[in-house]
């Protein structure tokens, strides 16, 4: 079934429009470039101008052919939705025809091999290099440990060396000190003890270490206000409680007590 209605080409904006007809002026140029070189038609130039009439026609006569083509395609094109106008402008073309003539043009150089080797060795040095940080990383904190760990070690065993010299020397130094003055006090020095009376002077001296200590005893029960009785020594008859300490410590109490009682009366 034919439909009298086909859908027409949708455009954004009217500069897609200007745009399109640019590019296609743009085009052109670079087609009449390469069949017209410029520097051979200012060379065949015959007018004063230095344009070469033949170029000059040419290039009026594939503009119009690229105007009157956008003109009888605007009918079926449409602007965001809305009917596309029925010409392009003369300040649109004059637009298009100035943009056309001063637009850039990108050359590129031929392929150079020597530097894309050299941007190659470049790209792999830098990999290489990369690694080596990487790997620095991951290697250089333990081994700082590990160096500082042992130099610190080595730095004590010295000092611990250098003490035990020092050690050394000082307990020689002692050993030869003490042994001076030993021989000064064996020399000059008298021991004095306090050995009690008489008696008690004979058996430290005798060496009669039991009887010492039976005194001893004997005078710790006194003390302690018990009786001591002994056969053999006069002196160690039976002897009365009140000599005893616990015995005195007694009767001090009570008489204390008994002038707080008097001092109340």
């Amino acid at each position: 079934m034919d439909s009298p209605h086909y859908r027409k080409i949708d455009l954004q904006s009217s500069t897609d429009l200007r745009y399109l007809h640019a590019n296609s002026l743009s085009l052109s140029r670079q087609k009449l470039d390469l069949h017209f070189p410029p520097s051979a038609s200012a060379s065949n130039a015959r007018d004063n101008d230095g344009l070469d009439p033949m170029r000059e026609r040419v290039r009026e006569l594939v503009d119009d052919f690229i105007s009157r083509t956008f003109h009888s395609a605007t009918p079926s094109l449409s602007i965001n939705g809305l009917d596309a106008p029925s010409a392009i402008s003369p300040d649109a073309e004059t637009e298009s025809d100035a943009q056309a003539q001063t637009r850039e043009t990108v050359e590129y150089e031929p392929f150079d091999t020597r530097l894309a080797g050299r941007v190659t060795s470049l790209y792999a040095q830098l990999e290489s290099l990369t690694t080596a940080v990487a790997q620095l990383r991951r290697d250089a904190p333990a081994r700082a440990a590990g160096g500082y760990a042992d130099l610190l070690k080595k730095v004590v065993d010295e000092e611990d060396e250098d003490d035990n010299e020092d050690e050394s020397e000082r307990e020689a130094g002692e050993d030869v000190e003490m042994g001076g003055s030993e021989k000064t006090l064996r020399l000059d020095t008298k021991l004095e003890v306090p050995l009690g009376t008489d008696a008690e002077a004979a058996l430290w001296r005798d060496g009669d270490m039991a009887l010492v200590y039976e005194d001893a005893l004997r005078s710790l029960l006194r003390l302690q206000g018990k009786s001591t009785f002994s056969g053999d020594d006069d002196e160690g008859a039976r002897e009365h409680d009140g000599n005893a300490l616990a015995s005195t410590v007694g009767k001090a109490e009570r008489a204390g007590r008994a002038a707080e009682v008097v001092e109340n009366m």
